[in-house]
């Protein structure tokens, strides 16, 4: 496949953003977040999003040059209106918000609504965690279902990812999944890369496995994590909606025809509980102390959560990032249409 270097995805990115009618504050954060998460090795969270986004913004459902405003406020807590305003650009302000408010409070939660799509959640508390905070977000998806609840056959909720950072004296400690099996930007890398999906992704039109994951977008959905006790994902899933939602606002699954994200954001100074340091020893020992487990067969080291992500942006960035063909070929296509140079052109 052909191997792009990271800021030559941003070059595309951004130019294909401003054609779009953002602003170039605007697009540096969207082409950013989007190339980090190609870095990261979740492509389903990268460039290939600005196909949906074009079509979202053609549609209206996306008010490139907006900004959010603030709804609701006390010392510790606020509410968000993103006035459908770039998602990546929404979040970023409500993390930067709940941060500053748990800096002078200890604690602090942000609530946001009317937030289009926000990208990969795990960036937004992985900010907080780099500036010595815990920080977890729930988020939940409007307007769109792909998951099924338990023992159902149809769509009711979106795939509802969390994401929670801690810190360390390196990089935080990040847990960033969705409530279903798989995201479904996953879905949609081996559909244009016409590749099938692993079996116990998806479930046809009438409920039954699928690997075909044109079978997915027929009418079929995606399985909530934990394959046979998949009702943990499930209720994690209900509750995603009931905060991310219902709290902020900004509706679930098919109960509103506006596509976006809505968001919960709790954000925690540690040195509330302990001293920073005594908490980073702490933090240190208990890395240490799973580092240290017996290894079973074929496996070489245990790894923290979010340490495989920083070992493939190591890689990418040394090595490049790779688009299948498919994905390149609808990228040229809007490109030329907007009058932006093809990203074809630009591959090594």
């Amino acid at each position: 496949m052909p191997r792009f270097d990271p800021q030559q995805l941003l070059t595309f990115a951004r130019r294909l953003l401003i054609a779009l009618g953002s602003s170039e504050e605007n697009a540096d954060a969207v082409a950013d977040h989007l190339v980090d998460a190609n870095l990261a090795g979740h492509d389903s969270h990268g460039v290939l999003r600005l196909l949906q986004y074009s079509q979202h913004v053609a549609e209206g459902r996306i008010a490139p040059a907006a900004q959010p405003r603030v709804l609701r406020e006390t010392d510790t807590t606020l509410l968000l209106d993103g006035n459908l305003a770039w998602g990546q650009v929404v979040a970023g302000r409500a993390i930067e918000a709940a941060v500053e408010r748990a800096r002078r409070h200890a604690v602090s939660a942000v609530a946001v609504r009317n937030c289009y799509h926000v990208g990969r959640v795990g960036v937004y508390p992985r900010m907080a965690a780099r500036q010595g905070f815990v920080a977890q977000v729930l988020c939940n998806g409007h307007g769109v279902g792909r998951v099924a609840p338990w023992g159902a056959a149809e769509a009711r909720l979106a795939t509802n990812p969390i994401a929670i950072a801690v810190p360390t004296r390196g990089e935080p400690v990040l847990v960033d999944i969705t409530t279903s099996v798989v995201a479904e930007g996953k879905v949609r890398v081996a559909r244009l890369a016409g590749k099938q999906v692993p079996e116990g992704w998806i479930l046809d039109g009438e409920g039954r496995p699928t690997t075909n994951p044109e079978d997915l977008y027929a009418g079929g959905t995606i399985l909530p994590f934990g394959g046979r006790e998949g009702h943990k994902g499930y209720g994690l899933s209900v509750v995603v909606d009931l905060l991310g939602g219902l709290l902020s606002g900004a509706g679930a699954g098919f109960l509103t025809e506006t596509i976006g994200n809505g968001l919960f954001i709790q954000v925690t100074d540690p040195a509330a509980f302990a001293e920073r340091d005594e908490f980073l020893d702490r933090v240190d020992e208990f890395i240490a102390y799973l580092k240290s487990a017996r290894t079973k067969p074929g496996v070489e080291e245990i790894l923290l959560p979010g340490e495989p992500e920083l070992r493939t942006e190591a890689r990418r960035r040394n090595e490049g990032i790779e688009i299948d063909a498919g994905t390149i070929e609808k990228l040229d296509a809007l490109a030329r249409e907007r009058g932006v140079e093809p990203l074809s052109s630009m591959s090594g």
